[in-house]
């Protein structure tokens, strides 16, 4: 949302947490806002009534999608059974991350384009590539790739300086190190 204003685009948000939600405006107001639309509302992507969002801005639809879920159960991020961090079993999650992908991209106007952060993990000693299976999801439902994108953790600004704390708690608690997550692109 901040990138938003920064490049005088408007952006809507949806978030699960009302706290995230409330810490997120309160970042997003300290920027200098250049007449843009930047709202954040607190509910669940998968159940979300989009069209009165659409409705409420007098808009037919939107140009750019975002999407930047939980990877499934790495961190849990809160004890609502809504999030996505709180699924059972990978298919669980990739069914409910299909469904917020259906819905929101009904308003995606044609030849418009999405994108999703996601990286993959590590569990029961293996692999699991989760940021593959999520871009099957999309091509599954008819958004072409347009790009794939890897980010290296190492040189965000987030994670600087943090190397030495990542590798100690991959090592003491026996998971693969990753390094990067995977930005991919569709267009509708």
């Amino acid at each position: 949302m901040i990138e938003c204003q920064r490049l005088k685009r408007n952006g809507i948000g949806i978030e699960l947490q009302e706290d995230v939600a409330k810490n997120s405006k309160h970042l997003i107001n300290q920027e200098q806002n250049n007449g843009t639309i930047t709202d954040i509302y607190v509910g669940d992507s998968s159940d979300f009534d989009y069209s009165k969002l659409l409705e409420k801005y007098n808009s037919k639809g939107v140009q750019f999608i975002l999407y930047h879920p939980p990877y499934w159960d790495i961190i849990k991020f809160s004890e609502n059974e809504k999030d996505l961090s709180n699924t059972k079993s990978l298919d669980e999650f990739l069914n409910k991350l299909e469904k917020v992908i259906i819905d929101s991209t009904k308003i995606l106007e044609k030849g418009r384009y999405c994108a999703i952060v996601i990286g993959d993990m590590y569990k029961d000693s293996q692999v699991i590539p989760l940021g593959f299976y999520c871009m099957q999801l999309f091509m599954k439902n008819k958004l072409k790739l347009k790009a794939i994108l890897v980010k290296n953790f190492n040189e965000t600004k987030g994670k600087q300086n943090q190397q030495a704390l990542w590798r100690y708690r991959a090592l003491a608690n026996n998971l693969y190190l990753f390094k990067h997550e995977y930005i991919f692109i569709f267009r509708k």
